[in-house]
């Protein structure tokens, strides 16, 4: 009797087993895939050899398109990576944080400060399933699933707000699949350690006049206060990884430098440094023309990200004592992105950043 009940148990777990696996491998199947392949962030990061990256971003779309991080590192030896996304909810950036310390040890943490403009209850379905349907099932994942019931108690913009979908993806995805649909083509987007070119947006060129900047103060949304506060608390627990807070160079509203001006208030408070580079001085520093860096309001062009780069990293050497690790075998992902980088520049690239530079060298030329 008790072989029986041994060998019944056995295969139950063994039943048990295989459901976890088909279900895993479902969830990953039925996953969020948006046209902007924001899948990649999380399966490249995860590719990457353990303890390779210094240096690890998190923001919105203005961070993946402003840090040319193959650039970074062969002109200054620091492996960095962007683990950001479109519009990327403020309030989730302590678990990426999390989720980026079980395999690296980064000397340093930069977070993006435009999203904290915008109320916890502006999230939507989407902006949570651009990163969190693509992470790997984990205790820091159902941290998140927990953050989402309460934040989100009742159903809005489209959030579950049980979690369940969020658990198993196929629950909101099983009905919309078909062996016979084809996937839309994402060929004008792709990633180089998480900085991402968009074909028909980066090349291009843009002149704005940007908004004049001042240090007034506007309260923030009361759930991203507390959100900030919680991030600025977890940051404290981090021996050895410090954290830079950014007001990134965009045309920022009246109400976003505002907010900006409120949270970096806070930040400075707590110890932690918030770099400003809103204002037409620092920009000028930089190197940034509002004629020609930018494709948007919000986003710099392939020439203004180059320029903001070298500026950025610079920086990082001087103030954060970032090492040189060019050479370094565990670092060769950052060179052969670099690689692919100039290769693509030549040849998938060539025709609108030939266009472009055309255009800012009239522009340029106007000038003398």
């Amino acid at each position: 009797m008790k072989k029986i009940f041994s060998n019944n148990l056995i295969r139950a777990a063994v039943f048990l087993l295989i459901a976890a696996i088909m279900v895993a491998g479902c969830s990953h199947l039925f996953r969020f895939v948006d046209a902007e392949r924001t899948n990649t962030v999380f399966e490249e990061f995860y590719e990457l050899e353990d303890d390779s990256a210094d240096c690890i971003f998190f923001g919105s779309s203005v961070t993946q398109r402003g840090y040319i991080t193959p650039v970074a590192y062969h002109e200054y030896g620091i492996p960095a990576y962007l683990l950001a996304s479109g519009t990327q909810p403020f309030w989730m950036i302590k678990y990426f944080m999390k989720e980026t310390l079980k395999t690296q040890k980064p000397k340093l943490f930069v977070v993006e400060l435009k999203g904290i403009c915008k109320s916890v209850d502006w999230t939507g379905d989407v902006h949570i399933r651009r990163m969190l349907d693509n992470m790997k099932p984990s205790l820091n994942k159902l941290q998140i699933i927990r953050a989402i019931r309460q934040y989100f108690p009742e159903d809005i913009n489209g959030i579950d707000s049980t979690g369940l979908s969020y658990l198993f993806p196929i629950i909101k995805y099983h009905s919309q699949w078909s062996p016979n649909k084809r996937l839309k083509e994402f060929e004008a987007v792709d990633y180089y350690n998480g900085y991402s070119p968009v074909l028909r947006k980066s090349f291009n060129v843009k002149s704005f006049r940007q908004f004049d900047y001042d240090d007034h103060t506007l309260q923030i949304d009361g759930q991203t206060e507390e959100a900030l506060n919680d991030l600025l608390d977890y940051c404290d627990t981090l021996e050895d990884t410090k954290v830079l807070f950014v007001m990134p160079p965009y045309q920022a509203s009246a109400d976003g430098m505002g907010k900006m001006n409120y949270a970096k208030n806070i930040i400075e408070k707590r110890g932690y440094e918030c770099l400003n580079l809103l204002d037409d001085e620092k920009r000028a520093e930089i190197g940034l023309d509002d004629r020609t860096c930018f494709h948007d309001k919000s986003h710099m062009n392939y020439y203004g990200a180059l320029i903001y780069t070298r500026y950025f990293f610079n920086y990082l050497k001087e103030n954060y004592g970032l090492e040189d690790r060019r050479g370094q075998e565990v670092c060769e992902k950052w060179e052969s992105e670099y690689e692919r980088l100039m290769q693509d520049l030549e040849t998938r690239y060539l025709v609108r950043y030939t266009d472009m530079m055309t255009e800012i060298n009239q522009i340029r030329s106007e000038d003398r």
